[in-house]
């Protein structure tokens, strides 16, 4: 029997609007993209999470799995939708469906398991996470199965876990981000999560910094129109390489090669199988 899934797509609609806008590719087709990466056969469901009523298509138990997005929201800045999101988070940790979530997604397991999260003080992390870093639990962790111990990833995020619930494994760090993956649990349910953004590619980062450039400039992540212009192309190169995979470049694999890049996502799959 094929993998049940709920992706939840946790941008507002107006999130989601300025990513259209932007001509990147929403969340949930993104993380379902990435699910058929390494389970072709997938049952998934898709929860646009952004009305604070809303509520998953299935009931909960009937969910092998569950993945968080990425968000526009900020989670440290409470509101009834985001309230409504930690609700449903902790009703599948007291469940014990396992969870995955990215960028927002691994703020949110925190959150939800009774750790914190605010504003990055080493600021923010567009297009490349550097050197993550596997720690002694990472390299032992399945999540990390056949991955480098140390790879940059993709990524876009201004927050950053600031302090991790009592019951949690930190499995990878770099200089921006102390928390850029870890394994959170709470009542029995567990939640497998990274900082960084293992469903973009390089057309995704490609098309956010040209569709945000005003905001980009404007906060010092760019210089100006030229500098962003330029970035956009290298990142467009990345994706290119997935036309060549035989040839990439060594040190582009873990960004270009959606097999490496998503291999957290599918080493996860493995082991929702290995307990069913």
């Amino acid at each position: 029997m094929a993998i049940k899934l709920l992706i939840v797509d946790a941008y507002t609609a107006n999130g989601r609007k300025s990513a259209i806008d932007a001509k990147a590719t929403c969340a949930g087709p993104l993380f379902e993209r990435a699910v058929r990466t390494h389970a072709s056969d997938a049952d998934i469901d898709i929860l646009e999470f952004d009305d604070a009523a809303a509520v998953p298509p299935a009931s909960v138990p009937d969910y092998d799995g569950v993945i968080w997005s990425g968000s526009n929201l900020t989670i440290h800045r409470r509101n009834p939708l985001i309230d409504a999101q930690i609700a449903l988070a902790r009703a599948l940790y007291d469940a014990k469906v396992p969870q995955f979530g990215c960028c927002y997604g691994i703020q949110l397991g925190a959150v939800a398991a009774g750790g914190d999260v605010l504003a990055n003080p080493n600021g923010p992390e567009i297009g490349y996470a550097r050197d993550v870093t596997l720690t002694d639990a990472g390299r032992a962790h399945p999540m990390y199965q056949g991955k480098a111990h140390r790879f940059d990833a993709l990524c876009w995020h201004s927050d950053t876990v600031t302090k991790l619930p009592e019951e949690a494994d930190l499995l990878a760090s770099n200089e921006n981000s102390r928390v850029q993956a870890a394994i959170f649990r709470r009542n029995g349910g567990e939640f497998w999560a990274t900082q960084y953004h293992l469903e973009f590619d390089g057309y995704e980062i490609a098309s956010l910094v040209t569709g945000y450039q005003n905001h980009l400039i404007k906060t010092g992540v760019f210089s100006d129109a030229e500098a962003v212009d330029a970035y956009a192309d290298n990142m467009l190169s990345i994706k290119g390489w997935e036309a060549d995979l035989a040839n990439v470049p060594a040190e582009l694999a873990a960004v270009s090669d959606p097999m490496i890049r998503t291999a957290e996502i599918g080493n996860w799959l493995k082991h929702l199988e290995n307990q069913s």
